[in-house]
């Protein structure tokens, strides 16, 4: 049997359509909820769950607030090659979500996984965690 070009175009497109069909690895998240000004805030943080090899991970934040619409945001958490952990700092205002205030946070990750380690409500650098 004799392939040519059109048979080779079919297979490339096989594999890459075979290729894709493998679902990716699920993001690892952690959530923490903190009372702020009367108001119940939730930060959930997503990241990769292999990140192994990678220079860097993009960490999702996304912030809620009951009522209204959630605040998402994305920030990239240099990995250290070699470490066992790496982490980032991060600053948020919450006024998009009625409160006048921003939080300071650590976050760290680990293993597979990424946590807020530190949260400074600010101004008063009053320790949420």
């Amino acid at each position: 049997m004799l392939f040519g070009p059109a048979s080779g175009a079919l297979l490339l497109t096989s594999a890459l359509l075979a290729a894709s069909a493998v679902p990716a690895a699920a993001p690892a998240c952690s959530s923490d909820a903190f009372t702020i000004d009367g108001a119940s805030l939730a930060l959930t943080l997503c990241a990769p769950a292999d990140a192994r090899g990678q220079k860097s991970a993009l960490v999702t934040e996304t912030l809620s607030v009951k009522g209204l619409l959630p605040y998402v945001r994305e920030v990239t958490l240099d990995l250290v090659p070699g470490a066992e952990s790496s982490r980032t700092i991060d600053d948020v205002s919450l006024q998009q979500l009625g409160v006048r205030r921003s939080l300071h946070l650590t976050i760290a990750y680990k293993g597979g996984s990424v946590r807020l380690e530190h949260a400074l409500l600010l101004p008063g650098a009053i320790a949420l965690k």
